[in-house]
């Protein structure tokens, strides 16, 4: 426990002061803030910058979109788009691709702003818990109006755990206050999660730097930073789904259910 709590207090330093961005000051952000005296918040610089490899970027990478002799960058995109789709039909069932652009936007966006962090000069905007916090509340608020607007006020029929009737009744409306509480607590959840990891692979990546700064940062910290950018968009993104799965309305899912576990199902 008194090393989780360290922890915690070295990463809210790091937070704070100075190390916005994965620990390490970003130099383009402190050259554009004395060149133009804004000063900037750092993470608000590099969540923008994030933001326009994510769309101006990506529209230059995948070039020019052909069916017959696809690019290699329009193959490199299909293979995630594919995959995410996969995901969404796995977790989420039948309503899976009506989430696919928020899911798609955030798995791009997480993974571009954890990669920054490798650029000399930058700094990763998702090593700032503000910037995870904000992520974390637009997935948050994003499931439960998905929930309303797909099932209602039936949706709040969720949270009581199908207890809704005779004796049931009162302990569903403990299981509604329990569940209601974990519900808020996820957004919370989901930014601490991505920060703390990025937060700690920096630290780690920094900490193999000053052992050996010209051998170890390519050979140690360059693909664990790596694998860990691509790991904790995964978790960020399977979480959302999973959350987004409780919106789906009942009968769809048990549907979805039904047709997993390979019971009989109508054919066409």
């Amino acid at each position: 426990m008194n090393l989780w709590l360290a922890f915690a207090e070295g990463a809210a330093e790091g937070a704070h002061g100075g190390g916005e961005g994965g620990g390490h000051g970003s130099l383009l952000v402190e050259t554009l803030n004395n060149v133009t005296g804004l000063h900037l918040p750092e993470h608000l610089v590099l969540a923008v910058i994030s933001l326009l490899i994510c769309t101006v970027g990506l529209y230059f990478f995948r070039g020019t979109l052909s069916v017959d002799r696809p690019s290699n960058s329009q193959q490199l995109l299909e293979v995630v788009v594919t995959g995410i789709r996969g995901m969404l039909d796995d977790i989420v069932g039948p309503y899976g691709q009506r989430y696919l652009p928020l899911i798609g936007a955030f798995a791009v966006f997480i993974f571009v702003s954890n990669v920054m962090g490798l650029v000399p000069g930058l700094g990763a905007p998702s090593g700032n818990i503000n910037v995870t916090l904000a992520l974390g509340i637009v997935s948050f608020g994003y499931y439960v109006f998905k929930g309303f607007q797909q099932q209602g006020i039936g949706y709040l029929k969720h949270f009581t755990g199908g207890l809704t009737s005779g004796p049931l009744l009162i302990v569903g409306v403990v299981v509604f206050f329990f569940e209601l509480i974990s519900n808020f607590v996820r957004p919370f959840t989901l930014g601490i999660r991505l920060f703390l990891n990025i937060f700690a692979d920096h630290q780690i990546g920094g900490a193999f730097e000053q052992i050996m700064p010209w051998l170890l940062p390519v050979v140690l910290p360059l693909p664990l930073a790596t694998f860990v950018a691509i790991v904790q968009t995964m978790v960020f993104i399977m979480l959302s789904m999973i959350y987004l799965a409780e919106t789906v309305p009942h009968e769809e899912h048990d549907h979805h259910e039904e047709h997993q576990h390979g019971e009989p199902v109508a054919a066409h």
